[in-house]
């Protein structure tokens, strides 16, 4: 069902898998076809949208606005235990993005002769995407919808394949202006460019199949993006006194959802990693997943290597979505663990806690880019802008900024400095009065 793997066998895994490959002809035609649906909404807008929904057999576009009916019952069609399910994870994401934008503090710095600031500005406008699926991703809603609100995003528009009544109700909890049935690579061209229906906004975030990644991807730039989502990953670093039943249980919940997800364990325990392979024949038996799991663990692994800190190597090499470490000491691992989207410490924090209700935000790098980025907070929507107040009359910066501008051969940068520098600091000198 699932690969064990061991000394130079592990080793070979985990360098297949840090291999950066070229694009495949999968991707390449992928490209091509996004490329294609992108250009066919710039020219067409609406018309070309529903084109495309008959095309692929989607609902043409529909929008709600935040005070439609439909929207304001949402909440009836869900029983009262989902309804607090759901209002508790909207707390905990709400203020956890709060203690986040308390550290987004502006900045500033007095010199002699000047002073030099930074502060935040949140986008003017997002959309949040939520993928559709076999169910409905209220999760996703709040993740994304929520924290565009703390950082302070005035207009949030919510965009999803299948407006369901909980997708309905996490943006009804996180304010969201509008919502868009609409999916795919046509809405964020949608989105990116503006129709006569719909308004362009200055940032998509949220994760969507190949299709809708790789038209983020070519997007970028006209219009802002969080990150390019892949397919789930997690890693676990288990020790010899770590419950295999558990762990099995973390790496199912990663496996069932996609065919293209991936579960690791690394392990210094051989008796570990065979109890884990045991657990999860039988966790896989009594929960009975979807078929497609099989494939997820078909190419995923079990590797046992030669102590902990070869796991926290190889961690580091993966660069996982997300890492639970079931250690004796997880905060000793924990301390040299440097690449990952989102870190679970002990082996009572399953990652599905920080998927649903525990607060930070399930929106996270995957595919090894948390080498370099972070999963979504509120810095996603905010902007940092920085500001000069110079003193006039002064030389601190007249004189060091004509020095560099003759430098670079730029004579018109060296003047507007030397102009600065009057001894009267008089703002009329030079003025054509004179």
């Amino acid at each position: 069902m699932i690969p064990m793997l061991a000394g130079e066998a592990a080793q070979a895994f985990l360098r297949d898998k840090t291999r950066r490959d070229a694009p495949d002809d999968a991707a390449c035609q992928r490209e091509r076809a996004v490329a294609d649906i992108l250009a066919e909404v710039a020219a067409d807008g609406d018309a070309a949208l529903t084109r495309l929904a008959e095309r692929f057999g989607d609902p043409s576009p529909l929008m709600l606005p935040g005070d439609d009916p439909q929207v304001m019952a949402a909440g009836d069609a869900l029983c009262p235990d989902v309804r607090r399910a759901m209002t508790f994870a909207a707390d905990n994401i709400r203020e956890f993005a709060h203690a986040v934008m308390r550290a987004a503090q502006p900045v500033e710095q007095h010199r002699e002769g000047f002073a030099a600031g930074l502060r935040w500005q949140p986008v003017a406008s997002a959309a949040c995407y939520v993928p559709g699926g076999r169910y409905p991703l209220p999760s996703t809603a709040l993740m994304t919808a929520l924290t565009a609100q703390v950082a302070g995003v005035p207009d949030i528009t919510l965009v999803s394949p299948q407006l369901s009544p909980a997708v309905l109700y996490a943006g009804r909890l996180a304010g969201v202006r509008r919502y868009w049935r609409m999916g795919g690579a046509q809405a964020v061209a949608a989105l990116a460019y503006g129709t006569p229906r719909i308004a362009a906004v200055d940032i998509v975030v949220g994760p969507g199949n190949a299709y809708v990644t790789e038209a983020k991807r070519q997007l970028q730039g006209v219009i802002g993006i969080d990150m390019l989502a892949g397919p789930s990953e997690v890693v676990v670093i288990a020790d010899a006194g770590a419950n295999p039943r558990w762990v099995a249980l973390d790496l199912l919940a990663q496996a069932e959802h996609d065919p293209d997800a991936r579960a690791y364990l690394l392990s210094d325990d051989p008796a570990m990693t065979r109890a884990v392979a045991q657990a999860l024949a039988m966790v896989v038996a009594e929960l009975a997943p979807p078929p497609f799991v099989a494939q997820s663990l078909a190419a995923s692994a079990l590797l046992t290597l030669a102590d902990l800190p070869a796991c926290i190597a190889a961690c580091n090499q993966l660069a996982p979505e997300h890492v639970s470490v079931q250690t004796r000491d997880p905060d000793a691992v924990a301390a040299s663990l440097t690449a990952y989207g989102a870190l679970f410490l002990g082996d009572a924090s399953t990652v599905p806690y920080g998927d649903y209700v525990a607060g930070p935000n399930h929106t996270l790098p995957t595919a090894r880019r948390a080498r370099f980025s972070g999963g979504l907070t509120p810095f996603t929507f905010l902007r940092p802008q920085s500001w000069i107040r110079a003193d006039a009359g002064r030389p601190e910066l007249p004189q060091p900024t004509a020095q560099l501008a003759t430098l670079e051969g730029l004579s018109a940068h060296a003047a507007a400095a030397r102009a600065r520098w009057t001894p009267s600091g008089d703002r009329a000198a030079g003025s054509p009065s004179e």
